[in-house]
């Protein structure tokens, strides 16, 4: 496995980490998941913009794990993948919150599973965790993605923002949060 493994500072903390947000992806990680789910398909050439754009929005709809982000760059719009924050939908329209895969004991997916951003997330004793997949790498990596991705985004912020998706989200995430608070509580 390249980059680190959990130590035993996340299970200590509860995952601090993976309750502030989802970790992000690398294009190899979304190719090898696109791969696994369409395995007659494709999917490694980026040009066949059509057939991998329905397969990115079939792992997007119908997969859960994921979500198309945003993040500025230059007082632009830059897209990536990360991993689905609890009760929000495929576009993540919010930095924060806690990962779809965060379980009471941890990650749901394997070490080969996790993203780049997990497994390059390195822990520490004192609770300081250590991303070792910057920005600057995401940029790079990501930049080949920026027209299907912005198409998705386009389409879909737009809509869910229309027909109150993301307030929904927003509602539903809240009621999760108080109903989980008080469970620790009692």
């Amino acid at each position: 496995m390249e980059g680190f493994k959990p130590g035993e500072e996340c299970a200590k903390c509860g995952g601090r980490c993976c309750k502030e947000r989802g970790c992000s992806l690398s294009p190899e990680d979304m190719l090898r998941v696109l791969t696994a789910e369409n395995a007659d398909m494709n999917l490694a050439d980026v040009d066949e913009k059509s057939a991998f754009r329905k397969g990115l929005l079939t792992l997007l709809q119908e997969g859960k794990l994921y979500a198309v982000d945003c993040i500025s760059q230059n007082g632009h719009p830059f897209y990536y993948l990360r991993m689905r924050h609890k009760c929000y939908t495929f576009i993540g329209v919010e930095a924060m919150g806690e990962c779809i895969a965060l379980t009471p004991s941890g990650c749901s997916l394997s070490e080969e599973e996790r993203p780049k951003g997990g497994r390059f997330l390195k822990s520490s004793p004192d609770g300081h965790c250590m991303q070792h997949y910057m920005k600057e790498d995401m940029l790079a990596d990501w930049e080949p993605y920026q027209s299907i991705f912005s198409g998705i985004w386009e389409e879909f912020y737009t809509k869910f923002e229309a027909d109150g998706t993301f307030d929904a989200c927003d509602e539903a995430y809240f009621a999760w949060m108080k109903e989980v608070n008080t469970q620790n509580q009692s």
